[in-house]
C-alpha cells in the first residue's frame, strides 16, 4: 500500500534499486537491588497479611470493634526485566529521490515475574501476567503489532522518503521527534510513549527513542531559504501505553479494573488525526549562533484520563432479597465483584495508602462516588443522613487531617457494611463483610478518555563563543516552552475533569569539553524544567502528597513542579570504553541516579551496564517507582 501511495513520486529517470539490511539482537536484564515489590501489584501490596479493625458504629460487634485480616499474597521477584530483543532495519533506495525504511522489532520476556502468588488468580492470571496485550486495536497496542502474554512483535517504522530540492516528504508509520531536552518533553508533543518494557529506565542518553510510539502519518518540510524551514505533519491518533495490570511496572493498583476501559476510550477517537506545524530558523545572526522555532499542534492528548463508571454487571449477592433480588442496583455502580480475594481494598488505611501512591485524593474519590452515582448518594443521604457542605462534599476528614475515619463513620462500614453490601440490615452487612474477608473483594471499574487540546510553543538556542578551550567556548544554551490552554487532567476519578492552562518550560546547557589531550572530549548537559500544573508523569499536582494520615496538597499545585537533570558521557582513548552518568532531581523530594559504563570491543559487540537508584515520596514524580532500584545489563550483537 505504501509503495502504491509513493508511486506519484517516482521519476522516469531511475537508478538501480538498492537495499541494505542491518540490525541487532540484545539480551536485556534488570536485576532488583532490594526486596521491595511494586505496591500497585497484588503481590506487592503493602497490607498483605496485616490485621485491621472496624469501629463497630454500624455493625453489632462485641466491644465495638471487629478484628479482621487481609490474606497474604506476597511475591518475591528477582527481576524487573529479563528479555531478549531483536531489531532488523531494511533501508531501500528506489531512485535518487525516493527511499524507504522498515524496522522490524521483536521482544520476548519469559515467565520470570509473578504479579500474584500462584495459589490463586486474578482475571485469569496464574502467576504469569499478560505483559503486552492492550485492547486498542483488537488486543494490540498499535496498528502494526502482534503480541501474547510474553512476547511482542511490531513494526515501529515503515515509510517512504521523497526529497527533491527544498522539499522533503515522509509517508507511513513513523515517530515524530521535536524538541531537544533529555528526560523532559516540552516541544516533543507529537507522539505518546510505550511504558510496557522498562518504563523510562533504559540508558538516559537514548532519550525516548525506544518508547516513543509510531503511527501512520505524513510529514513534510520545505526549506524556504538557507536559514528558514517550515515543517508540517498529520498523523493518526495513537495513545500512550501504560504497563499492563500485574506486570512489573504496573501503575494501576489491583483494586481497580480496566476491563474494557482502554478499548471503549480508544474507540471514540480511533479515527482522529493529530496535526502540527513548526517554523525553524537556524544559523541566524551575524555569526550564525542563533536559532529559533515556533510550533503549534492540535491533537488528542495521548495520555489517558481516568474516571469511574457503572459496571453494568448485576450481582444478586449485593441486592435486597425483596426490592432488588437480582442485584440490578449494583449494576449502576462503578464496582465489580472480584473472585479470589486478590483485588479490592480491605481497610481504610489500605485505601488511603494506595491513593497516596497513586497520586489521587482518596477522600475526594469517596465524595466523587456520592456525587456521581445516584444509588450511593441516596444511601449517604437517606441511610446515613449525610448532607453536603458548601463545597459539595459529604465526607470530610477529622480534625488534624487524618482521613482514615471520616465524619465519625468507619470507612469499611460505609462502603462494605450497611451500604453497598448485604440486604441493608446489620446482620446482612456483617455477613457480606465476612465474605469479603473470606476471599472476595470489590474493584472499581475505570474507563479512559483522550481529550482534544491545542499546544503552542517556541524555542530559542544560542551558541556562546569564548577563549578557545575555556568552559564557555561553544556552550550551547536551549530554551523551550509550550502552552496548552484548558488542558484536562484526571480529577480523582470523578466524571468532571480538572481543567487548567498548562505551561511547560525547559532550559538546557550542553557542551563538549576536553579536559586532557589524552582523552576524547567529555559531553555535559544540565537541564531545568518547570511545569505549572502537572508532575513529570502528567499527574495533576493537586493529587500528590497524600498518606494514610494526610490528605494531598500543601502548596505543590500553587508553586508548580520543578526538576533538574545533570548528565555526562566520557569516552576513553580508543573509544572501547565510555562512562555515563545522569542524575534527575525532583524538587518535591525524589531523585533518579543512573551511573553506567559501556564497553565496545569491536564493531559487532557492545556490553552496557548501569544502575537505577530511585528514591521518592508521594509528593514526587518518582515516588511510584521508589521500590524499583535495579542493576541493568545489555549485551548486544550487531549485524
Amino acid at each position: 500500500m505504501l509503495a502504491l501511495a509513493g508511486a506519484p513520486f517516482l521519476s522516469p529517470s531511475v537508478s538501480a534499486f538498492d537495499y541494505s539490511v542491518s540490525g541487532f539482537i540484545r539480551q536485556e536484564m534488570a536485576y532488583k537491588l532490594n526486596n521491595e515489590e511494586n505496591p500497585n501489584t497484588t503481590g506487592g501490596n503493602h497490607f498483605n497479611g496485616k490485621d485491621y479493625l472496624t469501629q463497630g458504629k454500624l455493625l453489632p460487634v462485641p466491644n465495638g470493634t471487629l478484628l479482621t485480616s487481609r490474606e497474604d499474597h506476597s511475591t518475591d521477584n528477582d527481576w524487573n526485566v529479563f528479555a531478549t530483543k531483536a531489531e532488523v532495519d531494511v533501508s531501500l533506495k528506489f531512485t535518487n529521490n525516493l527511499t524507504g525504511f522498515v524496522k522490524f522489532r521483536g521482544y520476548y520476556q519469559p515467565d520470570v515475574f509473578d504479579g500474584v502468588d500462584k495459589s490463586g488468580f486474578v482475571d485469569g492470571v496464574d502467576g504469569n501476567p499478560d505483559l503486552f496485550g492492550v485492547p486498542n486495536h483488537g488486543k494490540e497496542a498499535t496498528y502494526l503489532s502482534l503480541s501474547d502474554n510474553d512476547y511482542m512483535l511490531d513494526i515501529p517504522s515503515l515509510y517512504l522518503d521523497y526529497a527533491k530540492g527544498p522539499l522533503w516528504v515522509r509517508l507511513g508509520q513513523q515517530q515524530i521527534a521535536w524538541g531537544e531536552a533529555l528526560f523532559f518533553r516540552v516541544a516533543d508533543q507529537a507522539n505518546g510513549l510505550d511504558f510496557r518494557r522498562h518504563v523510562i529506565f533504559d540508558f538516559g542518553a537514548e532519550e525516548y527513542a525506544d518508547e516513543r510510539l509510531a503511527a501512520p502519518g505524513i510529514r513534510a518540510s520545505y526549506q524556504m531559504d538557507r536559514n528558514w524551514e517550515v515543517e508540517v505533519f498529520a498523523q493518526m491518533f495513537q495513545p500512550t501505553i501504560l504497563p499492563t495490570n500485574y506486570s512489573p511496572y504496573n501503575l494501576i493498583q489491583s483494586g481497580f479494573n480496566m476491563n474494557k476501559g482502554y478499548e471503549e476510550g480508544f474507540d471514540k477517537v480511533d479515527d482522529q488525526i493529530n496535526g502540527g506545524i513548526r517554523i525553524q530558523g537556524q544559523n541566524l545572526g551575524e555569526d550564525g549562533s542563533w536559532g529559533v522555532q515556533l510550533f503549534a499542534i492540535t491533537r488528542h492528548n495521548p495520555d489517558p484520563l481516568f474516571t469511574l463508571y457503572p459496571s453494568g454487571v448485576p450481582n444478586a449477592a449485593f441486592g435486597h432479597p425483596t426490592l432488588d433480588p437480582e442485584g440490578l442496583g449494583f449494576a449502576t455502580q462503578p464496582f465489580i465483584y472480584e473472585p479470589g480475594g486478590r483485588a479490592g481494598t480491605h481497610s481504610p488505611a489500605e485505601w488511603f495508602y494506595n491513593s497516596g501512591v497513586g497520586g489521587v485524593d482518596g477522600l475526594d474519590v469517596i465524595n466523587g462516588l456520592i456525587n456521581d452515582f445516584a444509588w450511593i448518594k441516596g444511601f449517604a443521604e437517606g441511610s446515613l443522613g449525610l448532607t453536603a457542605d458548601a463545597n459539595g462534599d459529604y465526607i470530610t476528614a477529622q480534625a488534624g487531617g487524618a482521613p482514615t475515619e471520616i465524619n465519625g463513620i468507619d470507612f469499611l462500614e460505609l462502603f462494605w457494611g450497611a451500604g453497598l453490601a448485604g440486604d441493608g440490615t446489620p446482620e446482612g452487612a456483617r455477613a457480606a463483610l465476612d465474605n469479603i474477608n473470606g476471599g472476595t473483594g470489590l474493584s472499581g471499574l475505570m474507563r479512559v478518555s483522550y481529550a482534544s487540546e491545542n499546544v503552542f510553543g517556541f524555542g530559542v538556542n544560542h551558541i556562546f563563543y569564548a577563549d578557545e578551550g575555556s568552559l564557555l567556548d561553544q556552550l550551547v544554551v536551549r530554551f523551550e516552552a509550550s502552552y496548552t490552554p484548558n488542558k484536562k487532567f484526571t480529577n480523582n476519578l470523578r466524571r468532571e475533569f480538572i481543567e487548567e492552562d498548562e505551561l511547560l518550560a525547559s532550559l538546557v546547557f550542553e557542551k563538549y569539553h576536553r579536559f586532557s589531550d589524552s582523552f576524547p572530549a567529555t559531553f555535559f548537559i544540565f537541564e531545568y524544567m518547570y511545569r505549572k500544573e502537572s508532575d513529570l508523569l502528567g499527574r495533576h499536582l493537586s493529587g500528590l502528597g497524600g498518606t494514610v494520615t494526610k490528605r494531598p496538597g500543601g502548596g505543590e499545585q500553587d508553586r508548580g513542579w520543578h526538576g533538574t537533570v545533570l548528565a555526562f558521557q566520557q569516552p576513553f582513548p580508543g573509544l572501547k570504553w565510555r562512562l555515563d552518568g545522569s542524575f534527575l532531581y525532583d524538587f518535591e523530594g525524589g531523585f533518579l541516579f543512573q551511573p553506567g559504563v559501556r564497553y565496545k570491543p569491536n564493531g559487532d559487540w557492545t556490553i552496557e551496564a548501569f544502575a537505577n537508584i530511585i528514591d521518592g515520596n508521594n509528593s514526587s514524580s518518582l515516588g511510584v517507582f521508589d521500590w524499583s532500584d535495579d542493576f541493568s545489563m545489555r549485551i548486544t550483537y550487531q549485524f
